[in-house]
């Protein structure tokens, strides 16, 4: 799977890329950022979190009751959403939001290249949603590349209270302002395209009326 992804885009990519395998990790990691970015300006319009989830939310407001060795397994990325203190350096698709990552995304990238084998990585999992413990970048290389699953080592916590995802979401003051700015937006650009249609049908009566006056025929006629 890995390495028909690459050579799949070493192909598209063509000579121009230089470099080899090499030049395709850096297109690879240079796509990710560009759609962390994209993502990023697109949660700033919306107002919505493009983030991980933090684990520290749920042991403030939980009691961890019990945790339980689930042993190693393959987890779907998909149900990844969350980190143990770097829910800022990764968007939630696992996207790298600052260049600083891009050495270690880059080694992970060539060993994976080089089919060398990479240890599971590390999560904790809480209800039906999963926090990485270790290996955001390895998860990152892994998604990018089109992988559904990804082996890992995982702890369960048992835990009692309402989880922070369960909690009902309240629009702060920046988040309400945010909504109003795109209500409005929204607004102006009906208003906007009923202004245009109005414009058009003036110049489009005003033809008419210069071909009446001047005893020109009307179009198709």
């Amino acid at each position: 799977m890995t390495h028909a992804r690459m050579d799949t885009l070493l192909q598209q990519a063509g000579p121009g890329i230089g470099g080899g395998a090499h030049g395709i990790e850096s297109l690879l990691f240079a796509r990710a950022r560009e759609r962390a970015r994209r993502g990023q300006f697109w949660a700033m319009l919306t107002g919505r979190s493009e983030g991980l989830l933090a684990l520290s939310q749920v042991s403030e407001a939980c009691d961890i009751d019990d945790q339980i060795d689930g042993g190693n397994r393959p987890v779907p990325i998909r149900c990844i959403r969350g980190s143990a203190g770097r829910s800022r350096y990764f968007d939630s698709e696992f996207n790298p939001l600052y260049d600083r990552a891009r050495g270690r995304w880059l080694n992970i990238a060539r060993a994976r290249q080089q089919g060398k084998n990479l240890p599971p990585v590390s999560l904790v999992r809480v209800g039906d949603i999963y926090f990485v413990m270790d290996g955001h970048h390895r998860i990152s290389v892994a998604r990018t590349l089109g992988q559904s699953d990804i082996e890992a080592r995982v702890t369960i916590w048992q835990v009692t209270g309402t989880l922070p995802w369960d909690l009902p979401q309240v629009e702060t003051g920046p988040k309400r302002a945010l909504g109003g700015l795109r209500r409005g937006a929204v607004h102006l650009r009906r208003q906007a395209a009923l202004h245009l249609q109005s414009v058009l049908a003036l110049v489009k009566g005003g033809e008419r009326a210069g071909r009446i006056a001047r005893g020109a025929p009307e179009p198709g006629r």
